[in-house]
């Protein structure tokens, strides 16, 4: 009886050990494939917008990255937000990833940019305006419905007009085929005014940060404000759609390729797709984004909430340096023709 016992028990631990193997190789084939990423982007502001999409096609040239889809979230003046985005994809060798665009647009900071037009009369491009375009929504709806259950990065850079309405629409699609997000909005402690992200539509962006179902990661102002990017798109060539968003977008009496600019969402869509390196980034844990009406953000305790605040653990420069390197690669694409 004693010997049918320990044989039961070491058959079960077995099974223990082989499930626990089982677990471990699927963590480490995740972790080792490439992120699948939808970036929500407000393409028509800062230069920064074109600089993320530059940095991840080379993630994607590098087998990091699966950029599935793009989908822009402030409705740009121009109408030309989805035709920069397909300029630059265009150049990057891959001009078919599926474009979104937000139709109605945040309720305030409506702008016309300074480098979506010119990326879209003066590069290869044929999605046509953003008006014309696929609507955000049914990319988000077609691009996460094919794909496995938790497997799906979202990287927010811009207002939160796409996500509430995905949220609100489609809760359930949400809580099963995505991962995490990752938001660079919002600013903690807060500014003297509210951080532009969260501005562009402070609705939606409190409807946000209360009802997402699953993990958020939020980046404030603060962490990619001092890492400059953008000067170091000189040494690339002129049919580089990127560079032009450079040379045409103002910061401050300056155009930004003229000492780069700050990296607000370069350094979200980094770490969205490398995740956590303790050399780079902190992160606090154990509590809850709050956006007051007025669009002002705090942090409180809630050791039930899946909210974790990322600051960076590094000098600028040192990030700024990774960022650039990524920004500036030749596309893949171009060296194998």
């Amino acid at each position: 009886m004693i010997q049918r016992q320990n044989h039961i028990e070491t058959f079960q631990m077995k099974w223990i050990f082989l499930a626990l193997v089982l677990i471990l190789r699927n963590q480490l084939l995740q972790a080792e494939s490439p992120v699948k990423l939808i970036l929500d982007t407000d393409m028509s502001g800062d230069a920064d917008d074109a600089g993320t999409l530059a940095m991840l096609h080379t993630l994607m040239d590098l087998d990091e990255c699966d950029l599935l889809a793009i989908v822009t979230n402030r409705k740009d003046l121009t109408n030309a937000s989805a035709a920069a985005v397909d300029a630059i994809n265009t150049y990057y060798g891959r001009p078919d990833i599926p474009i979104g665009t937000d139709k109605a647009g945040p309720t305030a900071l409506k702008r016309a940019s300074e480098y979506t037009s010119a990326l879209r009369d003066h590069f290869p491009n044929d999605i046509g305006p953003d008006d014309q375009a696929p609507d955000a929504l049914a990319v988000y709806r077609k691009t996460l419905k094919s794909q496995p259950d938790q497997s799906v990065v979202i990287c927010s850079v811009g207002a939160f007009s796409n996500l509430a309405t995905l949220c609100r629409e489609d809760l359930a699609l949400v809580k099963t085929k995505v991962r995490h997000l990752i938001v660079m909005g919002g600013q903690i402690p807060p500014k003297k005014t509210p951080e532009v992200n969260i501005a562009s539509h402070i609705q939606a962006a409190r409807y946000v940060a209360a009802s997402w179902p699953g993990k958020i990661y939020w980046q404030g102002f603060r962490v990619g404000h001092p890492v400059m990017t953008g000067n170091k798109l000189k040494q690339t060539p002129k049919s580089n759609p990127v560079r032009s968003a450079y040379e045409l977008r103002h910061f401050g009496a300056r155009f930004a390729i003229n000492g780069g600019q700050p990296s607000y969402d370069q350094a979200a869509a980094y770490f969205a797709v490398r995740g956590f390196l303790p050399e780079l980034w902190k992160e606090q844990k154990g509590g809850r984004v709050l956006i007051d009406k007025n669009g002002f953000c705090s942090y409180k305790k809630d050791p039930k909430a899946k909210h974790i605040l990322v600051t960076r653990s590094c000098p600028p420069a040192r990030l700024a340096k990774l960022i650039e390197a990524l920004m500036i690669a030749p596309p893949k694409a171009a060296e194998e023709r």
